[in-house]
């Protein structure tokens, strides 16, 4: 192992990071606020593309994009860092690539989603629930694994399909994280609302949940396709061209 590899593995992880964040944290700020009623969904997404046109400074500087490069930049630091760890020791990176990709963005998203939770909610800032921090957990514990360890596998059982193991890769990358957020939505969504309406009984919070599920779809998809999609094949060839 060199320095020089783990210097690429950072600068890879914090470039795709800064790359993606801006659309993303767009698209978190509109659910957080659609989730509270605070503002509708394609309002606030709206509104969150206009203050980048207007002050594209200020909103780099702001918490909404920061938070967003803090999950992103330090989750692909993280899986990059345990390739070249595991690469230089001679073992299969599969499974520390999902165990460090899983602990830095779990906790850096439940930093995240207490900050927006409080930052774009309706109600007075107040702690977040348990249950909302087990909700989320829960979404980051299958979205890891199929982020990081599924799509390589993917890729290897369609290369016939594709051409070539490679396009196998990018076409998993590509459609996993979509597919995977008809599941992990409502997840995602029910952490806000138990942390917007505490008393909700479960027939509230699965009608809740039903109400907007497919436009929710749609823009949680939107919101994926940048990181994990777009961002995980840009960070891998970030670092591989850093490497030659």
């Amino acid at each position: 192992m060199s320095e020089g590899r783990f210097s690429s593995d950072v600068i890879a992880g914090l470039t795709a990071g800064a790359l993606v964040s801006p659309i993303v944290s767009a698209v978190d700020r509109a659910l957080a606020e659609n989730a509270s009623g605070k503002c509708p969904l394609w309002q606030s997404f709206g509104n969150s593309l206009k203050e980048m046109a207007r002050h594209p400074v200020k909103f780099i500087k702001s918490p909404q994009f920061y938070y967003i490069w803090l999950v992103y930049g330090g989750t692909y630091v993280a899986a990059n860092m345990a390739e070249t760890v595991s690469r230089a020791k001679g073992i299969d990176p599969a499974l520390p690539k999902w165990a460090s990709s899983f602990v830095v963005n779990t906790s850096t998203c439940i930093v995240k989603d207490r900050a927006f939770a409080k930052l774009f909610g309706t109600s007075a800032a107040k702690a977040v629930p348990a249950a909302s921090y087990a909700a989320w957990l829960t979404r980051d514990v299958v979205s890891m694994a199929v982020f990081f360890t599924l799509p390589p596998i993917v890729g290897k059982q369609i290369a016939e399909y594709t051409g070539n193991e490679k396009n196998g890769y990018y076409a998993a990358q590509i459609v996993l994280p979509l597919a995977l957020q008809t599941v992990t939505t409502p997840i995602h969504l029910l952490g806000y609302d138990i942390y917007n309406n505490p008393n909700n009984s479960w027939a509230q919070r699965v009608a809740f949940l039903k109400k907007d599920y497919l436009k929710n779809v749609s823009i949680r998809m939107l919101r994926q396709a940048p990181p994990w999609s777009f961002g995980t094949i840009g960070n891998r060839e970030i670092r591989a061209y850093l490497n030659q």
